[in-house]
């Protein structure tokens, strides 16, 4: 293995992790923001700014849903949860910006 072949499975192995750790991250705090948890929002709001939130909601969009698969259908199915909200990406930026929000 040469090194320019290690550094390269190096930056794509550390951007998947990044990229995964970031997500979970980011998918934690919607799903609170969805549930509409006080403290979540205001973290959200004292570290994110508006437009980076509405882009990290995109960016990390498979990650968002499947922790909405794991924290909302799941449980659904299994039977711990009688009712499933709607997983609605300009629902979870309302709720933490209403007033960016046209």
């Amino acid at each position: 293995m040469s090194n320019l072949e290690f550094f390269f499975y190096l930056f794509v192995y550390a951007f998947i992790l990044t990229y995964l750790v970031l997500g979970f991250i980011i998918s934690f705090e919607a799903m609170l923001a969805l549930y509409g948890v006080k403290s979540a929002v205001e973290w959200i709001r004292e570290w994110h700014k508006p437009a980076t939130f509405k882009t990290m909601l995109i960016v990390f969009l498979p990650m968002l849903q499947l922790a909405y698969f794991f924290l909302e259908w799941l449980p659904h199915f299994v039977g711990f949860n009688k009712h499933i909200r709607p997983f609605d990406l300009d629902r979870i930026y309302y709720i933490v910006f209403p007033k960016e929000t046209v």
